[in-house]
């Protein structure tokens, strides 16, 4: 169990550990009790509260550091005293020790393998084990041993300390292991029977006051660093001016998918008019109409589909799932969506603008998400050329373009030079995928 353990928490990088922390999957606490231990104290974005909960898995060698304490204290007091009682507590002490090592080597492989961890189990054994160290606190207090005196009161606060560092990111939990471990020192103190060491019920108020005002230091100081960074991350991915996902954020929704085995369809869509509308009524009409275009977009599609916003007037939707005849009814509804009702820019008229779209079905059209962009927007020339308002592809399923003249206009779209967007690391063998479309 110790080469275990020692295999597993140790050898590892402090750097190494703070990309697998960033990275954590913990699983929630299922229980009541565990939920109100583990919750922050606040609301807070999921994500944000997803770390803040993997925080409490971190720093695995100070529980192994506090757990051999433990145990060197409760020898230290059995070879003092010889009584019954700490041989008791040595035994139990032993028994914790292997239930907490093997809670925590299992939680920590877990969260390497993003597999479900016992946290529950992992509070618990924590609270337990706090239990068991105050019972022996208190115990040892009451020997007449100033010796184990000193060292009962170096053991408790040493506790202290690591667990305002350790747990500070569910403040419920915190205070009360700390707590448990007070009352522990004070309770021997009143039963040993010296009135010296009452002196400890003095100060234990204000020792609770300084945890108090520590875990409220570090709990601030974590959440606003990391609210500043979920919102660096949403704003690296988003567009800001519509909201929907731009570039980046795009190539990561892709590369989560880009496994994926399952037949989808990918839309490209572009604005017929929007160009008139923003040199004739300005740039903060375009914006504004932009805007409004992505809220009938987004409204027309699930919360499973990619919807991004490419640049200018360009839009792109990823819908996994769907075959070509939904694709064409899919296509349809988009264009009717954009096209259906007018848009109020200003004190003026509705302005009206039309949509056209370029669909490519896997795997009809290709299966890597590459191929399948790079027909999709092919197809999206063709219905720009075909008198706009209609869509192309969804493997050659498209209604009928204009006839006579207009329909000589129709000609192959050339190749835009491709952009790498993004890479996906496949499933850890060396079989990663990188994400290519062409650059505007």
């Amino acid at each position: 169990m110790l080469a275990a353990t020692w295999r597993c928490l140790a050898g590892r990088s402090v750097r190494d550990h703070a990309i697998q922390l960033s990275d954590a999957h913990v699983t929630p606490p299922v229980t009541a009790l565990g939920r109100w231990l583990a919750e922050p104290g606040r609301e807070l974005p999921a994500p944000i509260r997803a770390v803040l909960l993997a925080e409490l898995f971190a720093s695995p060698m100070a529980v192994l550091a506090a757990l051999a304490n433990g145990l060197l204290l409760n020898a230290t007091a059995l070879f003092l005293h010889q009584g019954s009682i700490f041989l008791v507590f040595m035994i139990l002490d032993a028994l914790a020790l292997a239930l907490r090592m093997g809670i925590v080597v299992a939680c920590t492989r877990a969260i390497a393998r993003r597999q479900p961890t016992l946290t529950d189990l992992y509070l618990f054994s924590g609270i337990l084990w706090c239990t068991l160290q105050g019972a022996m606190v208190c115990a040892a207090m009451r020997a007449a041993s100033p010796p184990l005196h000193v060292l009962c009161a170096a053991t408790a606060m040493g506790l202290i300390g690591p667990i305002c560092a350790r747990n500070y990111a569910a403040p419920r939990l915190a205070m009360l292991l700390i707590c448990m471990l007070d009352a522990s020192i004070v309770a021997g103190a009143a039963l040993s029977g010296n009135r010296w060491l009452l002196i400890l019920a003095v100060q234990s108020p204000l020792l609770l006051f300084g945890c108090v005002s520590v875990i409220r230091r570090f709990h601030g100081v974590s959440v606003a660093a990391l609210m500043a960074q979920n919102e660096s991350h949403h704003q690296a991915r988003h567009d800001s001016l519509t909201g929907l996902g731009n570039r980046v954020g795009l190539a990561e929704a892709l590369a989560r998918m880009a496994d994926a085995e399952e037949e989808m369809a990918v839309f490209c869509l572009d604005l017929d008019g929007f160009k008139q509308v923003n040199d004739r009524l300005g740039h903060q009409a375009g914006d504004r109409l932009l805007q409004a275009v992505a809220r009938r977009l987004a409204a027309t599609t699930r919360s499973t589909d990619i919807l991004a916003r490419l640049g200018g007037d360009e839009f792109i939707i990823v819908v996994p799932g769907m075959r070509p005849p939904d694709a064409q009814r899919f296509a349809e509804a988009l264009i009717r969506r954009v096209m259906d009702k007018g848009y109020v820019l200003d004190d003026g008229p509705p302005v009206q603008i039309g949509l056209s779209v370029g669909v490519a079905c896997s795997p009809d059209d290709g299966v890597g998400l590459t191929e399948l962009y790079r027909r999709a927007d092919a197809h999206l020339y063709e219905a720009k050329a075909a008198g706009k308002g209609v869509w192309r592809g969804a493997a050659g399923g498209a209604p009928p373009g204009p006839q006579g003249p207009d329909a000589a206009q129709t000609q192959e779209k050339p190749q835009a030079p491709l952009e790498c967007v993004g890479t996906h690391q496949g499933d850890g063998k060396g079989q990663g995928k990188v994400l290519f479309f062409p650059r505007r």
